[in-house]
């Protein structure tokens, strides 16, 4: 029977190196897509490997992302296999010696081939999905699309199946050759933070800035912290 709560990660895409760090359940690999605004997409071009930063945003099983219809990879991406990275950056690890140094993070790898959403009616929902998914009543409040837009986009998607989570939420690795060695260890958390809006101060008229816009801190509701630590968040539950 499929097990419905993970993915059937295959063995060439499953992580190695420290594997204990790897997850490979929809929960985990839900809420790392879900907290990200940027992703790299990387394919190969003319024979050469290229990595493209861009925008992306999940919808169920799948990692939609978007491109200038006539962009130099407009068509590219559909050509073969990519591979789209996600990585938030959560904190310094600093460890007694500069090799037991290191960096907390969530990532997010995933292989296969993407398919082009095809027709206006759909890539016009996609888009709005993508939007809502930042800012939740923005959408209505907008100039809509007109259809010339909407042609000037490309919009293509990716299925989850091969995936492969990693996360480090831990403190410094115990220090094994000179512990007393007096220089602080421990960890320095990050996190993504927005400041206060800024109006655009060529618009002739503006209207007040909408309360939700007041209030919006983003979308990656994780606490920086490290597993084990005294005071650390509790994420067990």
């Amino acid at each position: 029977m499929e097990n419905l709560s993970s993915f059937d990660t295959a063995p060439e895409h499953r992580v190695r190196r420290k594997a204990q760090r790897a997850a490979y359940d929809r929960e985990t690999v839900y809420s790392i897509l879900d907290a990200g605004y940027f992703c790299h997409v990387a394919l190969v071009v003319d024979a050469r490997p290229v990595v493209v930063p861009m925008t992306y945003w999940r919808e169920d099983d799948f990692v939609y992302f978007h491109s200038a219809a006539a962009g130099r990879f407009a068509n590219a991406f559909c050509s073969g296999e990519v591979c789209i990275s996600i990585c938030h950056f959560d904190g310094l690890v600093l460890g007694h010696s500069a090799i037991n140094h290191s960096m907390n993070y969530r990532s997010v790898v995933v292989h296969g081939v993407a398919e082009k959403v095809e027709g206006q009616e759909h890539k016009r929902a996609a888009m709005k999905n993508f939007f809502t998914g930042i800012f939740h009543s923005r959408w209505d409040q907008l100039r809509p699309l007109r259809d010339a837009e909407i042609n000037a986009v490309n919009v293509f998607r990716l299925k989850l199946e091969q995936v492969a989570a990693k996360i480090r939420d831990e403190l410094p690795d115990p220090e094994r050759f000179m512990p007393d060695w007096p220089v602080w260890t421990g960890v320095i958390p990050a996190h993504c933070a927005f400041a206060e809006p800024v109006a655009d101060p060529r618009m002739d008229f503006q209207p007040p800035l909408p309360e939700d816009l007041q209030a919006f801190r983003g979308k990656d509701g994780h606490v920086p912290g490290c597993l084990g630590a005294p005071g650390a968040p509790d994420r067990s539950m």
